[in-house]
């Protein structure tokens, strides 16, 4: 058997930018290298805004962006697993969480101590741990997470717990210190060690080829091309499968330009409908969120130094083996921002109600599609979003990092609301200051407003238990309509997308509308032809998707090589350990 990978992207064999952990913000900016940003359509559902969903380049059939390892290679490697209801709720035979676990194991290596070892795997090519240095603004942020009857719990992963807080595991080796992407994990660990699997780097697949009613192959064109001579096409022939894996805005895509998918908008698009699969696009989902920023004492530690480019704290990154937090600062330009240091509160929905869709505009892989992310034209999605803002709010409030608000950051409240944002007091306004500098705590009419200090804490406490005491802020009805306006303005992707190819009956299902795939993958009406991404879920996940996709992976290849014939041990297909140039192991501290 021979296995060939066609990748858009560049081959991200131990490029530094991809498996040092530290440096991932870089990924985020719109000039990235490594993602493609798709623009949706303007929306009154976000005042008018477009919304901006990025999408890394993956490791398999196609993709639309440019780093071997897809998502996997640049984002912010939070380990996540989703509820069993999540798995249970496709409505797919073979997918039940009962029957996924056993994959969910392979997959991982659980470098940390656990009391769930049925739940998680010790011997997989993923690790999953604590990496080796955790901010203490962790141990804050937790803390004031109880106070909200949030309640501290050991394995936020164990696939039950629903409510709770947890010290947030990543996709990092705590061996090695490097990034746990699937590029370097499965494919060139297997390259490494067997001759049969070939990689086709910087190429885009433009369609596949369909002959009645079987795939034979595809047909690519380069991704970058450097001048109109090189927009020539290659043909590749599959004498076995074809499997797409292109992501969720690039699989329908490829679907699309192949003539499989609404007759009516393919006709439109230019492109010979083959296979009438009207849900080809449909269902696009993702998961909503906003930053709320805040001001932080000048003691904390946080990485705001370093993503404003600091050489000292930089070089430290770049040394060690882990610099990362979720919330140890401000992920956004520095440039706008005022000086100091910050914390920030992430707000996601995960259950969103509201769907987009996303389609071809002409036969070309070049040319933009006609996408609309759907963002909040559901009503309903609109509460969860002012609840997550209100809660984390009174979170942020009640730890010691604590100092104010960027009140340019928060909704605009009326300026007499008890709700309103405020800035840093004058204490820590001095401290952040020092004593040479002149303008500290000028006050220009009503631009901003310093926070309350807090009630003090009672004489009978103990000194290392004191803590000010600060009482829920109450929200008016207008304060409420502020806050909905901050969301339409502010909400955006989480990198989470899926669904457009979703795995339900060609006649759809309580779940969707119109399905594309049957349980095993495959393409309804088309032989040879299956899709493997997070694009087949017909239902959204309540987690970080990476780990979401790695198990779709890992089921693909089982029903594959069943289709293929293989069985018992044979599908064990345990792929070997990657060891990169000098590695250097056992730097693990926790």
């Amino acid at each position: 058997m021979r296995v060939m990978l066609v990748e858009a992207g560049e081959n991200n064999l131990n490029n530094p930018w991809v498996y040092r952990p530290g440096i991932y913000p870089r990924n985020m900016k719109l000039d990235s290298k490594t993602a493609s940003f798709y623009y949706s359509r303007p929306s009154e559902w976000l005042a008018g805004r477009r919304a901006v969903v990025p999408c890394a380049h993956v490791l398999t059939v196609e993709t639309d962006d440019s780093i071997q390892g897809g998502g996997s290679s640049i984002n912010f490697m939070m380990y996540t697993r989703a509820s069993a209801s999540d798995y249970d709720d496709f409505q797919a035979k073979g997918w039940t969480t009962k029957e996924l676990i056993p994959l969910m194991k392979k997959h991982e290596t659980y470098q940390r101590a656990s009391n769930n070892r049925d739940l998680h795997g010790f011997e997989g090519p993923i690790k999953v741990s604590f990496g080796n240095y955790t901010y203490p603004i962790m141990q804050d942020f937790l803390r004031a997470a109880e106070s909200q009857d949030i309640p501290v719990t050991d394995d936020l992963q164990d696939l039950v717990t629903g409510h709770g807080a947890e010290h947030w595991l990543k996709w990092i080796n705590r061996d090695t210190g490097r990034r746990s992407d699937s590029a370097h994990a499965y494919i060139h660990s297997t390259r490494a060690n067997h001759q049969n699997l070939h990689l086709v780097c910087n190429s885009k697949v433009e369609k596949v080829i369909v002959e009645g009613d079987r795939a034979t192959g595809i047909k690519v064109v380069p991704t970058k091309p450097l001048h109109p001579n090189e927009q020539q096409s290659k043909v590749y022939k599959a004498r076995k499968y074809v499997i797409v894996s292109g992501g969720t805005l690039s699989s329908p895509l490829i679907l699309q330009r192949s003539g499989i998918g609404d007759p009516q908008k393919l006709r439109k698009a230019g492109v010979k409908p083959l296979i009438d699969l009207p849900g080809v696009g449909l269902n696009f989902q993702d998961h909503y969120l906003t930053f709320a920023t805040y001001r932080a004492k000048p003691h904390i530690e946080s990485f705001d130094d370093f993503v404003r480019g600091d050489k000292e704290t930089q070089d430290k990154v770049f040394n060690q083996v882990m610099h990362y937090s979720v919330i140890a600062g401000w992920f956004g330009d520095h440039m706008l921002m005022p000086p100091g240091k910050f914390f920030t509160m992430f707000h996601f929905l995960e259950y969103p109600f509201s769907r987009g869709f996303t389609h071809i505009t002409s036969p070309s892989a070049y040319d933009a599609p006609d996408f609309d992310a759907g963002f909040m034209n559901d009503k309903r999605d609109m509460a969860p979003m002012v609840w997550g803002y209100i809660k984390s709010r009174e979170t942020a409030r009640r730890m010691e990092a604590y100092a104010g608000e960027v009140t340019g950051m928060h909704p605009f409240y009326s300026y007499d609301s008890p709700a309103r944002a405020l800035d840093m007091d004058l204490a820590t306004t001095n401290a952040y200051a020092g004593p040479n500098h002149i303008t500290s705590g000028i006050q220009h009419g009503s631009w901003s407003m310093p926070v309350d200090s807090g009630k003090p804490p009672q004489p009978s406490m103990l000194n290392s238990n004191q803590q000010a005491v600060r009482d829920d802020l109450q929200y008016s009805k207008e304060d409420l309509l502020a806050i909905e306006e901050w969301v339409k303005r502010h909400v955006e992707t989480t990198w989470h997308s899926l669904g457009t190819c979703s795995m339900a009956p060609k006649e759809g299902n309580s779940i969707v509308k119109h399905g594309v795939l049957d349980e095993r993958l495959n393409v309804h009406g088309v032989k040879g032809l299956k899709v493997a991404d997070l694009s087949i879920c017909p239902d959204n996940v309540g987690c970080n998707t990476y780990s979401t996709a790695l198990l779709i992976g890992e089921k693909c290849s089982v029903l594959t090589a069943e289709d293929l014939g293989y069985s018992g041990r044979a599908l064990d297909m345990k792929v070997p350990e990657y060891h990169a140039p000098r590695e250097i192991t056992g730097l693990a501290r926790l």
